[in-house]
């Protein structure tokens, strides 16, 4: 069995973002996929051990919810930044982006809301991330 992580409930994103999910397994899954992003990319944590709905602290419940309204609202932020370039050949016709700088995008992916909550305040009730570069 895969443990996944949760750091809030149905309840929770409701009341924090005043919407209507409903408890059933897709949101379930929005939520799992959210609370994984934010965890993968925390430098550290502030335990050893990941949070859980009960032991999440409330900044990172606050992120959680922004990050699940962020990932609804940017349905192919997974290919968006995917990496540094993309290009298109075809046959003599061209096309390349670049997102500046080499490597991976996957920091854009936090939602800036929720990346506000993540910030280390220093008042014990916040998770210390560091954004990728």
């Amino acid at each position: 069995m895969i443990t996944r992580s949760q750091y809030i409930t149905v309840v929770e994103l409701n009341e924090i973002l005043a919407s209507d999910f409903v408890d059933d397994s897709t949101t379930l899954r929005k939520i799992y996929e959210s609370s994984e992003l934010l965890k993968q990319h925390c430098f550290k944590w502030q335990t050893s051990t990941d949070y859980t709905t009960t032991t999440a602290p409330n900044n990172l419940k606050l992120a959680t919810a922004y990050q699940v309204q962020y990932n609804d609202e940017n349905s192919d932020i997974d290919n968006t930044y995917a990496g540094a370039s993309s290009s298109v050949s075809i046959s003599k016709t061209s096309e390349s982006t670049s997102f500046g700088g080499t490597g991976s995008q996957e920091f854009r992916k936090i939602a800036p809301k929720a990346n506000r909550y993540l910030q280390d305040t220093g008042t014990g009730d916040s998770v210390l991330i560091t954004r990728l570069l």
